[in-house]
Parts: C-alpha cells; sequence; structure tokens
C-alpha cells in the first residue's frame, strides 16, 4: 500500500448467486442469494472470495511486487478444510484460482459515467464498499477477435444498469427498494467494466462489476425490459459465463 500507484485493496467475500442473469423464471428470483454463506454456515463449503487490488497503472503494479506478495502470502491459505472424526484435513493442493491483470475501460456513478483514465483513476480511489451494499461481479470470457465491438456494447450496457430504475417517475431520481415480492429497483450504486489487459489464448476475460443498495434491486434490473435489451448484444457474444456471484466487502483500503 506504500508503493506509488496503489489507489485501493478489496476484499470481497462471495455470498451467493444471481439467478436472473442466466435468465431462469421470475420464480426463482433470489433463490441463491445467500447461498454461499449458508454453505460456509452448514461447513459443506469454502469460503470463496474476490481480491481487488487497484493501481493507477500496470508499471505501477508490476513494480509494487504485489505479484510476488501473493504468492507468498496469499496462495499458502488456499486450501480447503474439512472437518473430519480426527479434526480438520487440509487439502494436499491449493484450490484453483483466476488470476488476471484488469483494466477498467468504463465506470459510473449516479452522478456520472466516465471512460477517460483520469476520471477512472479518481472513481477507483473511492468506490463504494460499505459493508452493508452488495457487489456483484458477472465473470465472462468472449472470443479475444470479438473485444472491440464487445466493448462499445457492453459500455452500453453498463449506461443503462446506470441510468434506469422503477418506477420510471420516482421523485429522488433513482427508484424504489426492490424486494422479493416487487419489481421495482433502485440505480445502481456503481458499475465499472473491467477487461483483462492480455488475451487467455483465444479468448478474453470481462469482469462487469456492480455495487447495488440490495440483492433485489439487482435481480429486479435484470427483468426490466430496457436492460434485456441492451443486454442481448453483450449475451450473444459471451463463449463461457455468465457467472455472477453476489458479494460483501469485508475488507477496504484506500491510498493514505
Amino acid at each position: 500500500m506504500d508503493k506509488p500507484g496503489f489507489l485501493h485493496l478489496t476484499l470481497k467475500q462471495m455470498t451467493g448467486d444471481s439467478t436472473m442473469v442466466k435468465n431462469y423464471p421470475e420464480s426463482y428470483k433470489g433463490i441463491l442469494a445467500t447461498a454461499y454463506l449458508d454453505g460456509v454456515s452448514a461447513q459443506r463449503q469454502p469460503y470463496y472470495y474476490a481480491l481487488f487490488i487497484r493501481f493507477s497503472d500496470y508499471q505501477a503494479l508490476l513494480s509494487s511486487g504485489a505479484n510476488e506478495a501473493f504468492g507468498q502470502q496469499i496462495v499458502p491459505h488456499l486450501h480447503s478444510i474439512s472437518p473430519s472424526p480426527n479434526g480438520a484435513v487440509k487439502s494436499k493442493q491449493p484450490m484453483a484460482w483466476y488470476q488476471g491483470v484488469f483494466e477498467t475501460i468504463a465506470a459510473g456513478n449516479r452522478s456520472a459515467i466516465v471512460q477517460d483514465n483520469a476520471n477512472i483513476i479518481s472513481f477507483l480511489r473511492m468506490p463504494a464498499d460499505a459493508h452493508d451494499l452488495t457487489s456483484v461481479a458477472n465473470h465472462v470470457f468472449i472470443n479475444d477477435s470479438d473485444h472491440l465491438q464487445f466493448d462499445q456494447n457492453v459500455v452500453a450496457l453498463l449506461r443503462v444498469a446506470q441510468e434506469t430504475y422503477l418506477p420510471a417517475d420516482a421523485a429522488n431520481g433513482i427508484g424504489s427498494a426492490g424486494a422479493a415480492d416487487n419489481r421495482l429497483y433502485r440505480k445502481a450504486v456503481t458499475t465499472e467494466i473491467l477487461r483483462n489487459a492480455f488475451p487467455d489464448g483465444t479468448m478474453r476475460a470481462y469482469l462487469m462489476h456492480g455495487v447495488w443498495d440490495s440483492v433485489w434491486d439487482h435481480e429486479n434490473s435484470h427483468l426490466d425490459a430496457r436492460f434485456q435489451k441492451a443486454a442481448g448484444p453483450v449475451g450473444a457474444a459471451v463463449t463461457i459465463g455468465p457467472v455472477e456471484p453476489f458479494y460483501q466487502t469485508r475488507l477496504s483500503v484506500s491510498a493514505s
């Protein structure tokens, strides 16, 4: 955190899964909202996390030693632990994880949507990471050859996610609280599109990262015809995914 270019570090625990992102019937809405937390409580699931380490540029990230620190300080803890009659059993090998260098190509909040580097850095310095908010991260892969067109489509989707809400005539300009028994929703608190800086073979990974007031706001937003229209071209390009877990922030540290 003392290295030049450091902006922010966030550790988020996976809590559940979105069902509406997969276009399941509306009756399944929110059914997996706390699935991972419930699995941990039942000792049937390990803890899952997403770790975001934000730097102003790629060279600053490399120079910081963050990659080496991850291997030395984090990887040794990535083993599953299983209860047994003779005590806890640690897996011989670490669990699989995905690690990548991502660049933010667009971001937004309830005031503006930005794509230039200076404003994106300002956005990353002050993330909406309160513990009581719900984060989502839609993980997808596309064909790398399609990424320029995909960038345009996914930024258009971000704009819809950041600007739409229900009821559309809400005086507050952000909508009303979503719930299991309604289709209302408040617009996203923040949204962000992260593109892997490098291809994985012929594929390219993206994260569509958002922060919402609640699970229900997020799920109901996916039922809105405006969102579904914008999501069509994005979904058509996806070759692996979507997988869109919910997260809660457990640690959030900004540069001093």
